[in-house]
């Protein structure tokens, strides 16, 4: 059987830019197994070197890290470069490695600056592939697409599985104003609307100057017993971090002394202006330093001893190439290597295997869970909802599918409708959490606010069975809980469908089509197949793209038929309800007894098993529930 890639040669550039093609045989393919090949050049006095593919024809190329402008890559140059951009072209976090439907990925092991230029409107034909080294090794890997992310998955390391309360309900607030009154507000919130608040994050500048490691006593005067008091409601606190120390603290003038900060090419060090903030001066940490990384992990874990449960990993892009780090890292390499020094160092503040670390900027081999950064408060395709939604499904695709979203985007106030829609797709990610600057409290909203996003929490938690069983998938190696189409349906020609990046597999089991955009007719395609539709609550067949009229308090649901989903209706109940994908007004005999012996096999003692159906008798946000033995 011939290769499904074909390369087609090679090139080094010159110190003063310049380029120099060569022929295809000056780089060695290493066929490493049966599905896993790895072509690899160097060219000693280069700066940079590149290898070129032929493009197939018609292929997806699809991964690439967290990316919000489009799924699919073909006609792009892809950046492998850290930077501080949640929207458009840009990215948090830049994985090398694309995937494609052609039988074959691109992958690239390293902290390299590199580019994937992919079949680009000026070579439609190559694929070059460019990394700022005088060495490449570019794994590919053969097979499905789903064959490929395994592989991916486990050359670079599985995530870890997080805490189970990263799959309940988050609340930040808007670290503007965030303080005890607004901590204790939110409290009553979530109690008010009979929501439990599984994790309360409190966000920057909680403490008496950054990295002292102590609550700010005039926002938080009893900082620790306001922890201790939200531990006991069943609340997790974690903080917000970030990795640098701002000049003029005292936390400064100790790190500048000790040697832990950041230096240039002349040993001098580096101070520059982190975020947003133009009052804010600052140093990095150099987390390569092990004294450095020591004083950091010790800080931390004295707030893990005192009870906060885990933290917020802010920024990580900021590393100027001209840095040095302790380690001797140096250019682009360093500036996207610095990010997982610095995950690194935070995780080992925890000493058991859950390490609850969220972050928004990580790199290949980083393996905690993210959030997808700043996205603007509406619909805009490029830095709105419908960039988020394309993010959850790139970052998952890549190798981090432990992700959510600020639900009703960070910058702006949402208006009713962004927010209720941002909230029903959040309901279908495994992290919710409210978060943003400005308003982002129910209990604040009008009525029809409250309702959808206190229906849409509770649907979460139902569906919290379900997550767990698809994260225990993911960190052995499988398929993420957030599955672009094409990774579910490789058969189908996705290339002539509209919008078909702005709708998703949870699981194998449930197609969701948020409505992203201010109008309420959603056209969604549904692959072939049978469905259960939850909005008309009836069985329709797929290979074909239905229309629906969306009224704001609903989304776009389909089950698939043969399919099973585990749901808690009451998380103060140990009882599960599998809800099995079977039409029984069309199943013979046969196959209703099949479903019902395999939902027998389960305890019954703690379980109950339900059928969808056009007459159920169980209202439910998944559809009409019949109990199966009735069905």
């Amino acid at each position: 059987m011939s290769d499904p890639y074909t390369l087609l040669g090679a090139g080094w550039r010159e110190p003063g830019g310049r380029w120099h093609a060569l022929p295809p045989d000056v780089a060695r393919i290493e066929r490493r197994g049966p599905k896993t090949h790895c072509i690899v050049f160097e060219w000693p006095q280069a700066n940079a070197v590149e290898l070129c593919l032929a493009a197939p024809d018609k292929a997806l190329f699809l991964g690439g890290g967290e990316r919000f402008e489009c799924l699919d890559l073909r006609g792009s140059v892809v950046r492998h470069y850290l930077e501080n951009a949640g929207q458009g072209s840009g990215t948090y976090l830049p994985v090398p490695w694309i995937a494609s439907t052609a039988g074959f990925s691109m992958g690239l092991t390293g902290h390299d600056a590199a580019s994937f230029h992919l079949a680009a409107p000026w070579e439609p034909h190559v694929l070059r592939i460019q990394v700022e080294s005088s060495r490449i090794e570019l794994h590919l890997d053969l097979g499905t697409l789903a064959e490929q992310h395994r592989a991916w998955t486990l050359r670079v390391g599985p995530p870890e599985m997080p805490d189970d309360a990263f799959f309940g309900l988050w609340k930040a607030g808007d670290w503007r104003i965030e303080d005890a009154g607004t901590v204790d507000a939110d409290r009553a919130g979530f109690r008010a609307m009979g929501l439990p608040l599984d994790v309360k994050l409190i966000d920057a500048y909680w403490e008496e100057e950054i990295h002292s490691f102590e609550f700010d006593r005039t926002k938080y005067p009893e900082g620790w017993d306001m922890v201790k008091a939200m531990a006991a409601e069943g609340t997790q606190v974690h903080l917000w971090l970030c990795p640098w120390v701002v000049v003029g603290t005292r936390s400064h003038a100790s790190a500048l002394d000790l040697g832990y900060v950041i230096v240039d090419r002349q040993g001098q060090p580096l101070v520059r202006r982190p975020g947003a903030n133009p009052n804010v001066r600052a140093a990095l940490i150099d987390f390569t330093n092990p004294s450095a990384r020591d004083w950091w992990v010790q800080g931390l874990r004295s707030l893990v001893q005192r009870g906060i449960a885990g933290f917020k990993a802010d920024f990580g892009e900021q590393l100027p190439d001209h840095a040095v780090l302790h380690n001797g890292l140096s250019g682009p390499g360093a500036h996207n290597a610095y990010v997982k020094a610095y995950l690194d160092a935070t995780a080992e503040a925890f000493e058991g295997p859950v390490r609850p670390v969220i972050s928004r900027s990580a790199q290949a081999g980083c393996r905690q869970q993210i959030w997808s950064g700043d996205q603007t408060s509406d619909f805009c395709p490029k830095s709105g909802l419908p960039a988020a939604i394309r993010a959850a499904q790139s970052a998952s695709l890549s190798g981090f599918p432990f992700i959510g979203s600020d639900i009703g985007g960070y910058f702006g106030t949402p208006t009713p409708q962004v927010f209720a829609r941002w909230a029903q797709f959040s309901a279908f990610q495994p992290l919710f959490m409210l978060h943003g600057l400005g308003c982002r409290e129910p209990w604040q909203m009008d009525a029809d606010s409250q309702r959808i996003f206190t229906a849409c929490a509770k649907l979460h938690l139902e569906l919290k069975p379900y997550f767990l069983a698809l994260a225990a998938e993911a960190v052995a190696g499988g398929l993420p809980p957030v599955r672009m189409m094409p990774l579910v349906f490789p058969e189908i020609d996705w290339r002539g469908l509209n919008d078909w990046d702005q709708q998703f597999m949870l699981g194998d089991a449930l197609l969701v089509a948020p409505v992203a955009f201010y109008a309420s007719t959603r056209a969604v395609f549904l692959p072939p197949g049978r469905w259960y539709d939850a909005l008309s609550r009836r069985w329709i067949d797929g290979g074909q793209t239905m229309l629906h009229e969306v009224p704001m308090d609903k989304v776009p649901v389909f089950f698939r038929e043969g399919a099973s989903i585990p749901l808690q209706p009451d998380r103060r109940s140990p009882e599960i309800w599998i809800v099995h994908g079977l039409d029984t007004a069309s199943a013979d005999a046969s196959a209703r007894a099949a479903v019902i012996a395999d939902g027998k096999r389960v305890d019954a003692g703690a379980t109950r098993h339900w059928a969808l159906s056009e007459r159920g008798s169980i209202h439910h946000a998944l559809g009409e529930l019949i109990p199966l033995e009735a069905a």
